[in-house]
């Protein structure tokens, strides 16, 4: 299937093409390979994986590697989907441009996804468990850091004991 359009936070996609069977979906933590050209609305190619120097680009989804509106036009493709994305100056390279990209400038993307690993089951439970982890811990090395400051200052039996065996050495 192939021309559908949407719009996906101010991204306008247009499906190219979309294999029959389509069961993995990129989703953020997916490390996804991608082939693409950008271009500006005067048709002028400002990059390309097709150049030799460039290659395929691999990356994790979610990261902020790749302007946000191309991360939103990529989000829910298909392995072997390609897509045509048209993405607004604030989600590009806003009013200071980059390189050959004047500010202020819409920009073009042909889009193909062309490897996609999804994050594993135990990659998603690690991240949550530090996700709920990290304050607790905080919370108890605090706790603890409190408890030792506010414990009494009165020296325990063994310290005297110390004390006064140092005391006699001198």
């Amino acid at each position: 299937s192939s021309g559908i359009n949407a719009e996906y936070g101010d991204v306008l996609i247009t499906v190219e093409y979309r294999p029959e069977t389509c069961d993995m979906f990129a989703d953020d933590g997916d490390k996804i390979t991608i082939e693409y050209t950008g271009y500006l609305e005067s048709g002028l190619e400002f990059d390309s994986t097709k150049l030799p120097e460039r290659g395929p680009l691999n990356f994790t989804l979610g990261t902020n590697t790749v302007i946000p509106g191309l991360e939103r036009g990529i989000l829910g493709m298909c392995f072997g989907e390609r897509r045509k994305l048209v993405i607004p100056a604030h989600l590009a390279y806003g009013n200071q441009g980059y390189r050959t990209i004047p500010g202020d400038s819409t920009i073009y993307f042909d889009v193909a996804l062309t490897r996609l690993k999804k994050k594993s089951i135990l990659e998603r439970t690690v991240t949550a468990i530090q996700f709920f982890m990290f304050p607790l811990t905080t919370s108890i090395i605090i706790f603890y850091l409190w408890q030792k400051m506010n414990s009494s200052d009165e020296p325990s039996p063994a310290s005297n004991r110390k004390s006064r065996r140092n005391r006699r050495r001198n």
